[in-house]
Formats: C-alpha cells, sequence, structure tokens
C-alpha cells in the first residue's frame, strides 16, 4: 500500500538469479547425455582421449564423468585403469576439460572427488595424473 508523500521503495530490476544446479554423472554410450558430452569433449579438443571402438562403444576399461550445470555438459574428466600385477589395476588421468572459468570454478573439486569415489570401486592402487589438494580425503 502506497501513502501519498512517501516515496516507493525500489523493486530490483530483476529477481536474483537461483543457485544452478551442479551434478556429475558417468556417461557411456548408453547414456542419454552422450552425445552432448561427445560433442563438448570435441569441442575442447579431447576427443583423442577417448578409448572408443568403431561402433563408438567406449572402452570398459575407461571411465568419462560428465558435470551438467542446469543439465548442459559443462566439464568432463575420463581416466582408464590398467593392470599393474598381482592382479592390481590403477587408474590414469586422460583428460580433464571445462566449457568455462565458471565450469571450473563450481566442478572441479566434484569431478575430482567423483573420480577418487570411482577408482576406489575398481579397487585401484592408484590414480596418475590427479591432483588433489593437500588434507583432502582419499
Amino acid at each position: 500500500m502506497h501513502v501519498k508523500g512517501k516515496k516507493r521503495p525500489a523493486r530490483p530490476a530483476a529477481a536474483p538469479a537461483g543457485k544452478k544446479k551442479t551434478r556429475i554423472e558417468i556417461v557411456d554410450h548408453s547414456h542419454a547425455r552422450w552425445p552432448a558430452v561427445l560433442k563438448l569433449i570435441g569441442r575442447l579438443g579431447d576427443r583423442d582421449a577417448l578409448l572408443l571402438d568403431e561402433d563408438g562403444w567406449l572402452s570398459a576399461r575407461q571411465s568419462v564423468l560428465a558435470a551438467f550445470i542446469d543439465d548442459k555438459p559443462a566439464a568432463y574428466l575420463i581416466f582408464h585403469v590398467y593392470p599393474v600385477g598381482d592382479g592390481r589395476v590403477e587408474a590414469r588421468l586422460d583428460a580433464l576439460s571445462f566449457a568455462s572459468p565458471e565450469a571450473k570454478r563450481v566442478s572441479s573439486d566434484l569431478l575430482s572427488d567423483a573420480a577418487l569415489r570411482q577408482c576406489r570401486k575398481l579397487r585401484c592402487v592408484g590414480f596418475k595424473g590427479l591432483n588433489v589438494k593437500a588434507g583432502r580425503r582419499r
């Protein structure tokens, strides 16, 4: 309600933007968003990092983790596992890229954490090439 002689409070030009939703998913050729993730990988120059067969299927030894910001692929981390002897496997980073500085800011730690969790699920004895901040859980 407006009272004569009093100034109305200024209204904001637009509502403040809500926090963007970021999620990390493991994707492969059977994932619904694979074409969009593959397009991002190609655009950022890492297509050669993928171990694809002639039918476009991802190698069982390779994992692609994609960061989605508001349902749009914005970053990815690609790694593969290989045997190191005595039935043990190790992981090696193949590619880690971001579509923008914002994508790097919001998804870098999430991708690293997800990759380390996946590495543990695969019972890897190490992860070469993935730099993790000191003091973080492994």
